[in-house]
């Protein structure tokens, strides 16, 4: 089997309170599309993004009830979805130079948060707490997948679903 070509693109999606917010780490202009499937009967459910090299664009979210897909090259897709404003915020970077990703969770609420963490590819549940204003950093290797990520983080009624693959950017 031939391996995907890896393309010359370093952007992160994350949902940062009211806004997704997407930033580009290279000189690559990135195309993305956000869908707000709650809005799929009206005209107003497509947005088509591109990301300026170098740049940080941000789309605002109704934080109240929320479901929303990102998708961009190479089986890049974020989701998030959730009932009510999120409790927790949820960073992923995706660390180019040692082929892993970390996740960042951050109790943004002054109570303590039941959070599950799934790693999609190998199984991997882990369920835990996190007090109220503290930080838990996960890494993530992706050796064994040959960069490929799926993971699924789940908080009361809110979800983070992140996929796709680390771009070294090297043809």
């Amino acid at each position: 089997m031939k391996p995907s070509t890896q393309l010359q693109y370093n952007y992160d999606v994350n949902l940062k309170g009211d806004k997704i917010v997407m930033t580009n780490f290279k000189d690559t202009a990135v195309p993305i599309i956000i869908y707000d499937k709650n809005k799929f009967n009206t005209k107003d459910f497509y947005f088509s993004y591109e990301l300026n090299s170098n740049g940080e664009i941000s789309h605002l979210v109704d934080i109240k009830s929320y479901n929303y897909e990102v998708t961009g090259p190479n089986g890049f897709v974020r989701k998030f979805k959730g009932s009510k404003s999120p409790e927790l915020q949820v960073t992923l970077f995706c660390n180019l130079y040692k082929n892993e990703v970390d996740v960042t969770l951050t109790n943004i609420s002054k109570n303590t948060l039941h959070i599950g963490l799934e790693n999609q590819y190998d199984g991997n549940k882990k369920d835990f707490t996190l007090n109220a204003s503290l930080d838990e950093k996960i890494t993530i290797n992706l050796d064994k997948t040959k960069g490929w990520y799926d993971l699924k983080i789940k908080s009361n009624s809110n979800s983070w679903h992140f996929t796709g693959r680390i771009e070294s950017g090297n043809r």
